[in-house]
């Protein structure tokens, strides 16, 4: 387990990563991710937002230290963290994703 960083906004949650230029967020849209990406540095996830086309201010954002292993933080990391109120969904994704899994699925 290291030390990494999430991305969190007040009222959009906590930051689970873009596709197709649209970010995900816990509080907003979470199109069913079980998972939040993770920031090696507290640098790394300023240029990140940095790279964003629209709200890409670093100062609008609060960046949490999270302690988990490999690219992505689990509800349990990010509730450890202290962030479970603003988990939104997140944890009902980690369980459909598992019983995908279990049931031959894939998981992220």
């Amino acid at each position: 387990m290291a030390r990494q960083f999430v991305i969190t906004h007040p009222e959009w949650g906590v930051y689970l990563g873009n596709c197709l230029g649209l970010g995900f967020w816990t509080l907003v849209d979470s199109a069913g991710q079980p998972a939040a990406v993770l920031f090696g540095s507290e640098a790394q996830a300023e240029a990140h937002i940095r790279s964003w086309d629209q709200n890409n201010d670093p100062a609008d954002y609060t960046l949490h230290a999270v302690e988990a292993a490999g690219q992505w933080a689990s509800a349990a990391e990010l509730r450890a963290a202290g962030l479970g109120d603003m988990l939104g969904d997140m944890e009902e994704n980690a369980l459909l994703c598992a019983a995908g899994t279990a049931a031959g699925g894939s998981a992220l």
